[in-house]
């Protein structure tokens, strides 16, 4: 057992390394199990590779107390390494799992996962969207029709 936790300790230490970040959001604070971002730029969406190989939008489970937007902003940071700040909730899936458009801070730098969270993170061409496996059944589709129902979201920053 001892041998199994030198062998781990590395990777915890590592894992725990990140920086925590406090939350940016102000405003009135929505609660949910769960929570993500949706970011575009450039026409490409921001998303992670599971270390299953299953792509999704950055998000996750919010601690207790925690507002659905800060949970959003934390996952999204945990997975990806950048600051995105959650605006509008534009979906809520019958998870309960709410989505918001968020914005990248300019000063965010590059994509840099914390070890555990995320096998990767990057930028999905809107014209590669469809030949990805997703995480959730439909969760593709369901991405898409919100998507092309955001007017110029291919064009946002």
């Amino acid at each position: 057992m001892i041998r199994a936790l030198c062998l781990l300790l590395p990777l915890l230490l590592a894992a725990c390394g990140a920086q925590e970040q406090s939350c940016p959001f102000e405003g009135k604070a929505d609660y949910a199990p769960s929570a993500g971002c949706l970011a575009v730029v450039h026409g490409k969406v921001l998303v992670i590779e599971n270390l299953g190989g299953k792509i999704s939008p950055p998000g996750g489970k919010a601690l207790p107390g925690e507002a659905a937007q800060c949970a959003a902003f934390r996952e999204t940071y945990e997975e990806t390494g950048l600051h995105l700040m959650p605006g509008e909730l534009i979906a809520v899936f019958d998870t309960g799992f709410h989505l918001y458009h968020c914005e990248i801070h300019t000063g965010s730098g590059t994509i840099d996962p914390a070890l555990l969270e995320a096998r990767r993170g990057f930028w999905l061409s809107l014209d590669e969207f469809n030949d990805v496996e997703w995480r959730f059944p439909g969760q593709g589709a369901a991405l898409w029709d919100i998507l092309n129902a955001s007017p110029g979201a291919d064009q946002q920053q």
